[in-house]
C-alpha cells in the first residue's frame, strides 16, 4: 500500500494553495516530491511528521518548488535528526550556500543521489520539459514473486521444504517429478506513482510513465492559455498524457490561483481522460496492492 499525501497542489506564486509538496509513504518510508514555502509549517500544523522523511526529490529550481527545503532541513537539525536524508535533485549548490550564510552545519548526513533503490522501492527521475532544466519522479514498489499454494494443495504438495524451494526459484523432484518454479510463481505488480513538476505535454514524459497507478501532472492552466510557450500544461494537456500513457489515475496540480473557482478543471480534464481528479491541499490518496 501507499499513501499520497497532497500537501501543495498550487504553483507559481501563493494562492489559496499551498506551493508544491507531496508526501508519499510506504511501510515506513517516506519521500517528499518538491518542497515549496510553507511546506514544513503546513506538515507541522496537520500532524505530518517531517522527521520521518528519508528522501526528498526536487524537480527543477524555480523558487516554487524549492524555497522550503533549507529551512526543513534546519528544522531538522534543531529537532536532533540523526539519521540520513537521501536528496535527488541539482540542489546541492544551493543548500550549501543557504547553510553557509546562515551559519548552519546540518548535525546528519545529507547524502545525494541521483536515484534511489531498496529491497522494496525505486526512485528514477525521468527527463520532463520544462523552461528550465527539470526532471520528473518514478516512485515503483518492486514487484513480488508469491508460490501458488493452492495449485500445490491440489497436486498434493505440502511440503514446506519442497515449497520454500520452489520459491526461491529452484527446481525441484517430487515422486518422481521435475517441478519448475515458474510453474507454481505468481508475481505480484509492484504500485507505480509519477509525478512530473513543470513540464509541457511532451514525448519524453508521456513514454516515462506509462501504465503508472497514479499521474500527479503539472495542469496549471485552461485551455485559454498557451501552456507550452510556459513550459507547464493544460488541463487538457494532462488529460491527453494521461490517456496515451494508459495510466490508471490522474491527479491534476500546480493550479494557478488565477482561477477562483479551480473545479472545473477536473470537469474539463474528464473530457479526455475520465479518471482525473482535482485533489484539494491536506487531500490524500490511497493506492492498495
Amino acid at each position: 500500500m501507499m499513501e499520497v499525501y497532497f500537501i501543495g497542489t498550487g504553483g507559481g506564486a501563493p494562492s489559496k494553495r499551498g506551493l508544491p509538496a507531496f508526501l508519499v509513504r510506504r511501510q515506513g518510508f517516506n519521500v517528499l516530491l518538491d518542497c515549496g514555502e510553507g511546506t514544513q509549517i503546513t506538515m507541522i500544523n496537520h500532524g505530518l511528521n517531517i522527521m520521518a522523511i528519508n528522501l526528498i526529490a526536487i524537480t527543477h529550481l524555480h523558487a516554487d518548488h524549492v524555497l522550503g527545503l533549507p529551512s526543513l532541513i534546519q528544522t531538522m537539525g534543531m529537532y536532533s535528526r540523526k539519521e540520513k536524508l537521501y536528496i535527488i535533485g541539482d540542489v546541492k549548490d544551493l543548500l550549501n550556500k543557504v547553510f553557509e550564510e546562515t551559519y548552519f552545519e546540518p548535525p546528519f548526513k545529507i547524502e545525494y543521489v541521483d536515484s534511489y533503490e531498496d529491497n522494496e522501492l525505486k526512485i528514477t527521475p525521468f527527463k520532463t520539459c520544462h523552461v528550465v532544466k527539470s526532471q520528473g519522479y518514478l516512485i515503483e514498489e518492486k514487484d513480488k514473486k508469491n508460490i501458488d499454494i493452492e495449485k500445490l494443495t491440489k497436486e498434493g504438495i505440502k511440503d514446506w521444504r519442497i515449497i520454500r524451494q520452489l520459491k526461491a526459484g529452484k527446481e525441484v523432484i517430487f515422486n518422481g517429478r521435475k517441478l519448475y518454479p515458474e510453474d507454481y510463481l505468481i508475481t505480484k505488480k509492484g504500485i507505480r506513482i509519477a509525478y512530473t513538476g513543470d513540464t509541457a505535454i511532451c514525448d519524453s514524459v508521456i513514454n516515462s510513465v506509462k501504465g503508472v497507478d497514479l499521474l500527479i501532472h503539472d495542469s496549471t492552466f485552461l485551455d485559454d492559455i498557451n501552456a507550452k510557450e510556459y513550459g507547464h500544461s493544460t488541463v487538457t494537456d494532462a488529460a491527453t498524457v494521461a490517456k496515451e500513457a494508459g495510466v490508471k489515475r490522474l491527479a491534476l496540480v500546480h493550479i494557478s490561483g488565477r482561477y477562483k473557482d479551480a473545479k472545473i478543471m477536473e470537469e474539463i480534464a474528464k473530457r479526455t481522460f475520465w479518471k482525473s481528479f482535482l485533489p484539494d491541499d491536506l487531500s490524500y490518496y490511497i493506492l492498495k496492492d
